[in-house]
């Protein structure tokens, strides 16, 4: 991949700021989500139903997504707050992959019976997964600003040898 002058890294930088405060912000509400929703802290969550022999597994899957949503909130929150400062690829590769971990979490440990936990993992993951896709694109398809010459894709016909 071909680097960017630095001119239109500074220019994609500044567009993007919003969107990683954004990202900072909603890499907040993500850690305080178990306790806002209800489904971290070692309680059954107010709007489940639960046979009293099945409380100890829903207390096992609240656990497990709650200290998702606390550790990837926690490494969302540095990335982007990192990424306020500094435009860098591997910023948003991170967050591409936690976005995608955040999809697919409620699956891999098991609590998707868990409406709010899983509503909750699934909606953070799907905007920081579209963000950060959006933000790799741009880096790599950035055009450059008007003023800038351009060179020429071939070399001009040598002058024959007399």
């Amino acid at each position: 991949m071909a680097t960017l002058p630095m001119r239109n890294v500074t220019r994609l930088a500044r567009e993007n700021r919003w969107l990683d405060w954004f990202l900072v912000a909603l890499s907040v509400w993500f850690f305080i989500s178990p306790w806002v929703i209800s489904f971290g802290g070692g309680v059954v969550p107010h709007n489940t139903v639960v046979p009293p022999h099945e409380e100890a597994a829903i207390l096992v899957m609240t656990s497990r997504a709650a200290w998702n949503a606390w550790v990837c909130g926690a490494i969302l929150f540095f990335v982007m707050l990192s990424a306020v400062g500094r435009l860098e690829a591997s910023q948003e590769w991170i967050a591409l992959i936690l976005g995608a971990w955040l999809i697919a979490a409620p699956w891999a440990l098991g609590f998707t019976p868990l409406g709010g936990a899983s509503a909750d993992h699934w909606a953070v993951g799907i905007v920081v997964f579209l963000i950060a896709a959006w933000n790799l694109w741009r880096m790599r398809n950035v055009l450059p600003p008007a003023n800038t010459v351009v060179p020429p894709t071939s070399r001009p016909p040598r002058q024959p040898l007399v």
